[in-house]
C-alpha cells in the first residue's frame, strides 16, 4: 500500500516542488515526473514494509525495489568505489542493457562503508499513473520467451553473443548464464545486476547448455537451427562470441524476410531565441517529410557546430555534405546490409569528414578556441537493420511502445571519469567542467579520433530521436517523451507535428542554443505472401566478425572511460531560473601543441571562468580517447585495431613484458587495468615495444624490471596476437603521463599536470 503522505519532488532543478504519488505533471510548473525506480543490491539490516520511507527520501515500494522521491538532488556517492562495484562503472557503454551505480544508502547517512547500493536503468515500464508494470522491474526472459517471434528470440540471443567478450573482459560473463538476471525491456535484453564470476571462467560451451533450454519453447522456424547452433557451442565448435555472433546475423537476416518495414524521416533546425545564428545542421533538409522503402537506405543526420560564428556552422554544413557524398559513394547500390561493410563504410565516412575540417582548419591558421569542428549523431537504417554513429554531446534516443532509451553515450568528461571507475555519473556531472568534450570532428586528425558506431536490429514499430543538446539539456527527452513521441507509435500525431512540438518544446523549455532534432519512425509490418520456413544453418564455421561485440564502450569505451553522456550547457538561461549544466569553457585541443601554447591555455581557461559568456565555447579537448569500440551503441573492437607508435592502450588481464622479440627475457608483469603507450612496432606490427603510462591506483607494488615497485615508466615487447587475446582498448592517441615520460618522439609535448581541467576531482 502506497503511503498517503509521502510526495515524490519534481525533478527540475528550478522548481523541486513536492507532488502527490499520483501526480502526472508538477502542479506548480507543469513539468512531467520523472519516477526513478531504482534495484537494490546487498544485506538489509533490517525489514521495511512496502510505502515506508527510508532515509527521508526513498519510498519502499516492494522488496528490492525503492522510489526516489527527491529526484532533483544528488544521491549519496562514495569517495572509493569498491572493486565489486567497478564493472558497472567500466561497462558504461553498455547501457542499453547494463544497470549503472545511481548511488548508495548508509544507515549512518555518510559516504563510509555503503551497505545497500542502488542501480539505475535505461528505461523502466511503467503504467499511464507511473506504477511499474512488472513485480521485479522487467519480466524474466523466460516467462515471455515463448510469446516473442523467432526474429525477436533471435534478436536477443544476439544482444547476448554480443555482450560475452565485454563482460568477459569485466569477470562478469557469469551474468549472461543466470536466467534470474535476464531480463527484457521489449526487443532489449536487460541484465537486473551483474554476478562475478567463480575461479574458473565462463565459456560458450555453458551459454549453448543454457540455451539449449530454450529450444522446445522456441518460434517453430528457429527450433532446428537453434539445435543445431546450441550443440556446436557445447562441442567447442564454436569457439569465438565472433563466430557466433556472426551465426546469429545469418539467421536474422533469413528470419528478417518475413518483414517489410517503411521509414519517414523528418528533421528541422532552428537558432532558439537567444541566438543570433544558427550553428547546427541536419540532413534531409530541414522542414520536410522523407518517406523510405524497405529496399532502400534511409539516412538522418545531426550535427552541432562549435566555435561560434567564425566557423560553427561551416563545419556543421561542411560535415553533413561530406558525410552523405561519402557514405552514398561507398555503400553505392549495396542491396545487404553487411555489417562488417556497412561499419567500416560509416567509419570511413566519419574520418574522411573529420580530416577535411581540420585539414580546413590548418590551411586558415585557426587555432585552439578559434578552431571549428562539430558533434555528429547519424542513423543509416535498411531492411531490420539500422546503424547508429556518433562524436560527441549530441544524442541519439529510442523509442519503442514502452520505454525510451538513450542509446548514445557522451563524449565528455564525467563520462570519461565514470569508464575510468573513479566517480558515480550522478556525482561527475556536478563538477562545472563536467561536460566538456573529450572529441568531436574537425579538431585534430582522425589518427586521435574514435567514432562510437552501434549495430540494432528492428523488429517492431518504433521512433529514434536525433537531437543537439539544446533539446536534450535538462532530461527534457526523458521528460517528455511519453506525451510528444509515443503518440507517433500510436498514430495519433505524425512526424511532422511531433518534430514541430520538440523544437517549440526546446525553445520554451530551454531555450539557451540552437536546437536541431531528426525523427525517423520505423514502421514494421508483415510481407505479404512470405512463408515461414524452417532457418538454414549454415554448413561453414562462420567468420571472426569485425564488429565489435556490443557496446562495451570499448568502442564506446576508447577509453573505456573517456566517453559518456553529460548534460551541458553554455549559457545561463534567461527565460527560465534554471541554469544550464556548465560546460567548461575552454578547452585544450591536444594534438601537436607546444609547451608555452598549453600554458597559455591553461592560463586563458582560468579566465575564461571568470569571464562566462554568451557564445558556445565547446571546444573539445582531445586528449586520451572517447572512445574505443561501439556500445551498442555499438563500436568496433578494441582489439582489432591497428596499433602504431604513440597510441595507447588499456589492458583488461596481467600481461607479461619481455626484454626483446629475440631473447623473450622477462622483464616483469604488468596487471590489469593498467594504461600503456606503444613505443615501437616491428615490421608487420608481429611485436609491440609498450611503455607502462598508468597502473591502477589499488596496485601498490609489482614486480617489474625486478622492483617491488610500480611499473611506470618500464619498457618491454610483446606479440600483438597475445595482447589481442588478452584484451586490450585503444585509448587514443596516447595517454597523458605517457607523453610526459616518453621522449622517443621530441614533437610531442608533456600533458597538463592533474591540475588542469581535463580530470575531475578524484
Amino acid at each position: 500500500m502506497e503511503n498517503s503522505v509521502a510526495t515524490i519532488q519534481c525533478s527540475n532543478p528550478s522548481c523541486q516542488a513536492p507532488n502527490l504519488l499520483t501526480d502526472r505533471d508538477c502542479h506548480k510548473c507543469r513539468t512531467p515526473i520523472v519516477r526513478r525506480y531504482l534495484w537494490t543490491v546487498g544485506e538489509w539490516k533490517k525489514d521495511f514494509s512496502e510505502g515506508e520511507l527510508i532515509g527521508d527520501r526513498y519510498l519502499f515500494v516492494r522488496p528490492r525495489i525503492l522510489l526516489d522521491t527527491q529526484p532533483a538532488i544528488s544521491p549519496l556517492t562514495p569517495e572509493e568505489v569498491p572493486d565489486n562495484i567497478l564493472p558497472y562503472l567500466k561497462l558504461l557503454p553498455y547501457r542499453l542493457h547494463v544497470p549503472q551505480v545511481y548511488g548508495y544508502l548508509s544507515s549512518s547517512g555518510e559516504r563510509t562503508e555503503p551497505e545497500i547500493w542502488l542501480l539505475e536503468y535505461n528505461s523502466i515500464p511503467t503504467d499511464e499513473s507511473g506504477k511499474l508494470k512488472y513485480d521485479e522491474l522487467f519480466p524474466k526472459l523466460t516467462e515471455v520467451w515463448h510469446k516473442a517471434t523467432g526474429l525477436r528470440q533471435l534478436n536477443w540471443l544476439w544482444q547476448m553473443a554480443r555482450l560475452w567478450q565485454p563482460l568477459q573482459n569485466r569477470g562478469v560473463a557469469a551474468s549472461l548464464l543466470a536466467p534470474s538476471l535476464l531480463r527484457v525491456n521489449g526487443p532489449l535484453i536487460q541484465l537486473l545486476e551483474l554476478q562475478s564470476d567463480l575461479e574458473k571462467q565462463p565459456s560458450l560451451h555453458q551459454l549453448g547448455q543454457l540455451w539449449s533450454q530454450w529450444i522446445e519453447q522456441a518460434s517453430p522456424n528457429l527450433s532446428e537451427f537453434l539445435q543445431k547452433l546450441c550443440e556446436h557451442l557445447e562441442q567447442g565448435k564454436i569457439e569465438r562470441a565472433e563466430q557466433l555472433v556472426a551465426l546469429l546475423e545469418k539467421a536474422i537476416g533469413q528470419a528478417a524476410r518475413l518483414q517489410e518495414r517503411t521509414y519517414q524521416i523528418y528533421t528541422s533546425t532552428d537558432a532558439g531565441p537567444t541566438r543570433e545564428h544558427n550553428e547546427d545542421a541536419c540532413y534531409p533538409p530541414s522542414g520536410k517529410i522523407v518517406t523510405i522503402g524497405d529496399r532502400n537506405r534511409a539516412l538522418a543526420i545531426v550535427c552541432d557546430g562549435i566555435g561560434g560564428q567564425e566557423g560553427g556552422e561551416i563545419a556543421s554544413q561542411l560535415a553533413i555534405d561530406t558525410l552523405v557524398e561519402d557514405i552514398d559513394r561507398s555503400l553505392g547500390n549495396a542491396t545487404e546490409s553487411d555489417p562488417k561493410i556497412y561499419m567500416q563504410a560509416i567509419e570511413r565516412a566519419i574520418c574522411d569528414t573529420n580530416d577535411l575540417i581540420s585539414d580546413r582548419n590548418d590551411s586558415e591558421n585557426r587555432q585552439e578556441r578559434q578552431r571549428m569542428g562539430t558533434t555528429l549523431v547519424m542513423g543509416l537504417a535498411r531492411a531490420h537493420e539500422i546503424y547508429v554513429a556518433h562524436v560527441g554531446d549530441s544524442r541519439i534516443y529510442w523509442i519503442t511502445p514502452t520505454s525510451c532509451h538513450q542509446v548514445t553515450v557522451d563524449d565528455d568528461l564525467a563520462s570519461r571519469e565514470v569508464r575510468l571507475g573513479y566517480l558515480l555519473y550522478r556525482e561527475a556531472v556536478q563538477y562545472p567542467n563536467a561536460g566538456a568534450l573529450v572529441q568531436a570532428l574537425g579538431m585534430s586528425s582522425s589518427a586521435s579520433l574514435h567514432p562510437t558506431i552501434q549495430h540494432l536490429i528492428l523488429d517492431e514499430d518504433c521512433v529514434f530521436l536525433l537531437c543537439s543538446d539544446g533539446l536534450s539539456d535538462f532530461d527534457r527527452v526523458e521528460q517528455y517523451w511519453e506525451k510528444e513521441i509515443a503518440p507517433i507509435l500510436e498514430g495519433k500525431r505524425d512526424v511532422m507535428e511531433a518534430g514541430k512540438r520538440l523544437l517549440a518544446l526546446a525553445n520554451q523549455r530551454n531555450g539557451h542554443d540552437n536546437v536541431t532534432i531528426a525523427l525517423v519512425h520505423c514502421q514494421v509490418q508483415p510481407k505479404a505472401g512470405a512463408e515461414s520456413t524452417p532457418l538454414v544453418y549454415p554448413e561453414f564455421e562462420a567468420e571472426s566478425s569485425d564488429e565489435p561485440p556490443l557496446p562495451e564502450s570499448e568502442d564506446l569505451e576508447t577509453d573505456e572511460e573517456a566517453e559518456d553522456t553529460v548534460l551541458t550547457a553554455r549559457f545561463e538561461d534567461v527565460s527560465s531560473p534554471e541554469a544550464p549544466p556548465q560546460r567548461s569553457p575552454w578547452l585544450l585541443v591536444l594534438a601537436m601543441a607546444s609547451l608555452g601554447l598549453l600554458a597559455l591555455g591553461g592560463g586563458y581557461w582560468l579566465w575564461q571562468l571568470a569571464n562566462s559568456s554568451t557564445e558556445d565555447t565547446r571546444v573539445p579537448i582531445v586528449t586520451s580517447d572517447p572512445q574505443g569500440t561501439p556500445i551498442v551503441p555499438e563500436p568496433t573492437v578494441s582489439s582489432q585495431l591497428p596499433l602504431a607508435a604513440g597510441d595507447a592502450i588499456e589492458i583488461f588481464r596481467t600481461i607479461t613484458l619481455l626484454d626483446s622479440p629475440a631473447a623473450e627475457k622477462r622483464v616483469g608483469d604488468v596487471p590489469k587495468d593498467s594504461m600503456l603507450k606503444v613505443v615501437q612496432t616491428e615490421p608487420n606490427s608481429t611485436w609491440l615495444k609498450l611503455q607502462v603510462c598508468q597502473v591502477d591506483e589499488k596496485v601498490t607494488s609489482h614486480s617489474i624490471g625486478g622492483e617491488a615497485s610500480s611499473p611506470e615508466g618500464k619498457e618491454g615487447w610483446i606479440k600483438l596476437e597475445t595482447l589481442k587475446e588478452l584484451g586490450f582498448r585503444a585509448i587514443s592517441p596516447a595517454a597523458d603521463n605517457c607523453l610526459a615520460t616518453d621522449s622517443s618522439d621530441p614533437t610531442e609535448v608533456p600533458s597538463p599536470p592533474p591540475s588542469q581541467p581535463e580530470q575531475l576531482p578524484r
